[in-house]
């Protein structure tokens, strides 16, 4: 039973993470949503237009970003004693790139500054500034929950692939889910030897989850 308890709080701190991380990602756009409006409404649309383009070049980086990151704590995870050199190897190149990118998404950020700068002088660029380190707070928060909630994608209150967030969609089974996959399988064994539920409960269930997983492989696998 305590074991049982354990694994629902867990799956609720996921699902809070999840809903956490989407409210962030809510949170990123209405910032950037903001800075066009603002840019729009007192420089014109082509102010505007630059400004959306140079955002649309920052989410392109962080995107890729996102996947160096989960792949760095992939790697973390799967180290083992007998690949130390390769582990260290791979290591240095995950965050020499995950170093570059960011840089490069500060870059554009600058750029935002420049342009409110020369836009609306000043006090324009103070405020564009100041948008952008809240935003920049907000990446770094969706980092951390990302890191929590195993990267699994973010959740909107609202059925699970309405809205893309994350390159690990693309993945349904990553390493990270078999994992999850195989412990609940196991615990579900330890209940049926115990008597908890039936065999053919967990029979069922087993069945169930594996010809998801094979299923999913495949479509994944195709695209």
């Amino acid at each position: 039973m305590t074991q049982t308890a354990h694994a629902g709080a867990s799956a609720a701190e996921v699902r809070l993470g999840r809903l956490w991380k989407g409210t962030l990602l809510v949170g990123v756009a209405a910032g950037y949503a903001l800075l066009v409006a603002l840019m729009f409404v007192h420089h014109g649309w082509r102010p505007a237009l630059l400004a959306l383009l140079l955002i649309v070049i920052s989410q392109f980086l962080r995107y890729i970003a996102a996947d160096v990151d989960r792949i760095g704590w992939n790697l973390a995870r799967q180290r083992d004693e007998g690949d130390r050199q390769g582990g260290a190897n791979a290591d240095r190149a995950q965050r020499q790139l995950f170093r570059v990118l960011v840089a490069l998404a500060q870059i554009v950020n600058l750029a935002l500054v420049v342009q409110a700068l020369m836009a609306g002088g000043p006090p324009r660029a103070l405020a564009t500034l100041v948008g952008l380190v809240v935003i920049e707070v907000l990446f770094m928060r969706i980092r951390s929950v990302n890191r929590r909630v195993a990267f699994e994608r973010a959740s909107y209150g609202v059925q699970d692939g309405v809205l893309v967030d994350h390159p690990a969609r693309r993945e349904p089974w990553d390493e990270a889910r078999a994992e999850k996959l195989k412990q609940k399988l196991e615990r579900l064994e330890r209940m049926a030897e115990a008597g908890e539920i039936s065999q053919k409960a967990y029979a069922k269930a087993r069945d169930k989850w594996l010809v998801r997983r094979v299923m999913e492989e495949d479509g994944g696998s195709r695209r």
